[in-house]
């Protein structure tokens, strides 16, 4: 059996890893020296609640043991792995995932796993998993779901702009001053993410103008696979990822559009009113939609 495992920067709504049985690997989120495993037992309100509270909020990569446990179960049923996981340029997880795989192939050496950086994270990911589970419902091999899901990494688009650039500034992305003056000046910095690293694209003033521009990038991107099913992920603003949603649909196409609050690890980085949106630039060898 193929079975498709991300880690919990990975956002998707809670009933396509239910359905598609897409198993979960939590990071791990410390409020104010309180450890939490993300998905597990702490939830996203619990994260927004303290983010307003200004609580001193940390992530980390996943736990080792954990890890271990999951490869370890699915080595012992036999079962070939695909790990998606969020930009190794952003996080250990990557090589934590890999280390531990080694160590599992030492113990099992005919154990098959192929870990994918998804050179992203969020809704890319999720994306990717979900795509990943529908061509393991076509029969696809296990070989050409891996190069199908490589590809999708490869051309990848995060378009995101936030709301308060005092977050950025706490997860080092961003100098105190800029983001003080940025705020003072209704700056908001429209961001993407380009070889798995998380980048400044372009500083427009005011949030209307922002969202505007938002889309006049994902129009450009798009325009070479434009029917494809594109992820709006918001930081506790529903509100606004409704309004981004009928502008994808008016100016892009009545796409499948899926809208889910951005989880707990990413949205401690890029803080309150944050919104995101996520697809692909070129289509795939193997790309399915349909219900979920």
């Amino acid at each position: 059996m193929i079975k498709i495992i991300v880690d919990s920067t990975t956002d998707l709504p809670t009933e396509y890893f239910e359905k598609y049985n897409i198993e979960i690997v939590p990071l791990i989120v410390n409020i104010d020296g309180a450890e939490y495993k993300d998905k597990v037992n702490i939830s996203l309100e619990e994260l927004y609640t303290a983010l307003r509270k200004g609580a001193d909020i940390k992530t980390s990569q996943p736990n080792i043991q954990d890890v271990y446990d999951v490869l370890k179960k699915h080595a012992e049923n036999q079962d070939d792995v695909i790990f998606i996981t969020i930009s190794s340029k952003l996080s250990g997880t990557f090589q934590t995932i890999y280390m531990v795989a080694q160590q599992i192939k030492e113990e099992h050496p005919e154990f098959n796993i192929s870990i994918i950086d998804s050179k992203g994270g969020s809704a890319v990911a999720g994306l990717m998993a979900l795509q990943g589970a529908r061509c393991i419902q076509n029969k696809l091999p296990f070989s050409q779901i891996v190069i199908n899901l490589a590809d999708m990494a490869d051309h990848s688009e995060h378009i995101f702009t936030v709301a308060d650039l005092r977050y950025l500034h706490k997860s080092g992305r961003l100098g105190r001053a800029t983001a003080l003056i940025g705020n003072l000046l209704r700056i908001k910095p429209v961001l993407h993410v380009k070889n798995g690293e998380i980048l400044l694209l372009s500083k427009i003033r005011g949030k209307s103008k922002a969202i505007s521009h938002l889309i006049e990038i994902v129009k450009e991107r798009i325009k070479v696979f434009s029917k494809q099913i594109i992820a709006i992920m918001h930081a506790d603003d529903y509100e606004l990822a409704l309004e981004v949603k009928d502008k994808i649909i008016d100016q892009v196409g009545d796409n499948e559009i899926i809208i889910n609050q951005i989880g707990s690890v990413l949205g401690t980085h890029l803080g309150i009113g944050g919104v995101g949106i996520f697809f692909f630039n070129k289509k795939p060898k193997y790309y399915f939609e349909g219900d979920i």
